[in-house]
């Protein structure tokens, strides 16, 4: 270690980054961890809307009518901005979300933790035997709920009881059921929450998780894993440390250092590492390799085909919300829950006759704000605050999702534009293909069909495939060669010795489940290939 700061540094504590610090630190790897942001405070998320939604009906004093109600996703405080993220989010563009804090995006994950099939893994340099057993040590580490349904399509795993099904939920079911599609399917959601009462972080039931859990319900880095790995001798972990590139060996076939800037006080240090792992996701991981160039490496490091950044994907999706009829006026007497307790899949039917697969939720939860008011503008004050309680419990949004598709031509790369410490910031050139317009179509038509025999009333719906699925991926794709992608099966680059990427960005073809668990199953098994190269030498 004389050489070196640590054997292993790890940029990003997200996903991947969390996992497989703590899986290192566990096998004995001396271990740095770098994080851009800084820890966020205990009491970050204890402010929520109380489980009944209170007497104001969640309406604040800057509540905007009309509202929509698919935007709540996306407007939060968390969110960085173009000042600060690695893209300057042009209106009109892509959108790329990024929170620059330790846990990174998981500080607002919803938690979905779904296996990829065999099927969905066939294009790839690995098998669904390689990732099997690393997908059930990680389903044990977060805590996922769940049933076993034995659905080809959807692998089961290691869950521990789901949240029960709430009324809604139940009458959802009942309408896919009524289809009579063998390929269709509402069963409980799998997500990494910790179900079990009387436990610490034990679920409290406030809803929607993409606010963020108050409790620490829903997996995080801090919360799970931190704690068992921050005292070791051989962890650390440095916030505030913004990566600004690589350092090569003269030889450029081997990464020296990781250079960043604390953003605390505006001095640059480096760190010296036998290997280096970048997680720190599809957009930012590209962000740093093109701002590594070299006389050796032009094009940025690990791009020595012209494959860096390329073939950029997110799940297109279609969101439909209504009223069920059949629950206006119904009281709350059954356990709230976290939002979304359905998995919903299909498949969705094209103009030339072929099929494909798409995957989605069932989310009923407490309006923040019922926009359904906005609708009832005529009426007087008593009779408008009369209807929108009784509609209150009675509101359930679909979510449905679609696969990926890895066009070259849709990629991040180097922009004209900096951040506010002068790093040089990424663009992104995004165009929706044909194909995703025609999938959100047969998958609005099969949500219309599955709300209407639900009792749906007024229908709100939204369609998009411009990075509001916050699924990126295939940036840095995991290929055989150099030719097709950056990384080969073992998550390292092609032409360089010690250095590993490690997030959505390797993820080849999208398929349309959520790649979260597939992010973690594949940083546990990276986890494992390290160590084994560490004692070997």
């Amino acid at each position: 270690m004389a050489d070196y700061d640590c054997e292993v540094c790890v940029v990003g504590t997200g996903a991947g980054g969390g996992i497989l610090a703590y899986t290192l630190a566990q096998a004995g790897v001396n271990v740095i961890s770098l994080e851009q942001g800084a820890a966020l405070p205990d009491d970050q998320f204890t402010r929520i809307t109380p489980p009944d939604g209170g007497d104001a009906l969640g309406i604040g004093p800057n509540t905007v009518w009309p509202s929509d109600p698919h935007d709540g996703l996306f407007i939060h405080p968390l969110f960085a901005d173009g000042q600060h993220g690695s893209t300057a989010r042009q209106s009109g563009q892509f959108q790329h979300f990024q929170i620059l804090a330790l846990n990174g995006l998981q500080n607002l994950w919803n938690g979905v933790s779904v296996r990829f099939s065999p099927q969905d893994l066939a294009p790839w340099p690995i098998d669904y035997s390689v990732l099997e057993p690393h997908y059930g040590a990680v389903e044990e580490l977060i805590t996922v709920c769940g049933t076993c349904e034995n659905i080809p399509e959807l692998p089961d795993g290691c869950f521990i009881p789901p949240k029960p099904l709430r009324p809604a939920d139940q009458m959802i079911v009942d309408a896919v059921r009524s289809l009579g599609e063998p390929h269709s399917h509402a069963i409980p959601n799998r997500k990494a929450i910790n179900t079990i009462k009387g436990t610490p972080h034990s679920c409290i039931s406030s809803g929607i998780c993409t606010s963020g859990c108050p409790v620490g319900a829903v997996y995080k880095f801090s919360v799970r894993l931190l704690p068992q790995i921050a005292q070791r001798p051989n962890y650390q972990l440095r916030t505030q440390a913004k990566v600004l590139r690589l350092v090569a060996d003269a030889d450029g076939k081997h990464v020296s250092a990781v250079e960043y800037l604390d953003t605390e006080t505006g001095q640059r240090h480096r760190v010296r590492a036998r290997y280096v792992v970048l997680a720190a996701g599809a957009i930012e991981s590209p962000r740093i390799l093109f701002n590594s160039a070299t006389p050796d490496h032009p094009q940025g490091m690990a791009n020595q085909e012209d494959q860096l950044g390329r073939r950029l994907q997110d799940n297109p999706k279609v969101v439909l919300s209504t009223s069920l009829y059949k629950l206006w006026g119904k009281r709350r007497d059954y356990d709230i829950g976290y939002g979304d307790h359905l998995i919903l899949m299909s498949r969705g039917l094209l103009p030339d006759g072929s099929e494909f697969p798409f995957i989605g939720h069932a989310i009923h939860g407490l309006p923040t704000t019922p926009h359904y008011l906005t609708f009832m503008r005529h009426l007087g004050a008593g009779l408008k605050d009369n209807r929108a309680r009784a509609m209150f419990h009675s509101y359930m949004t679909l979510g449905l999702f679609c696969a990926g598709e890895p066009l070259a031509d849709n990629r991040v790369m180097p922009g004209d534009t900096q951040d506010m410490w002068g790093v040089p910031q990424l663009a992104i050139n995004f165009s929706i293909p044909p194909q995703a317009h025609r999938q959100m179509d047969a998958m609005m038509a099969w949500g219309h069909k599955v709300l209407r025999r639900s009792s749906a009333t007024l229908l709100h719906t939204t369609r998009d495939n411009s990075g509001t699925g916050i699924h990126y991926a295939g940036t840095t794709a995991m290929s055989d060669t150099a030719r097709d992608g950056v990384v080969d099966a073992d998550l390292k680059a092609h032409g360089l010795d010690n250095l590993y990427v490690c997030d959505g960005g390797v993820v080849p073809i999208l398929p349309d489940k959520h790649l979260t668990l597939t992010i973690m199953a594949l940083a546990h098994r990276l986890g494992g290939h390290l160590a084994q190269r560490l004692q070997a030498t």
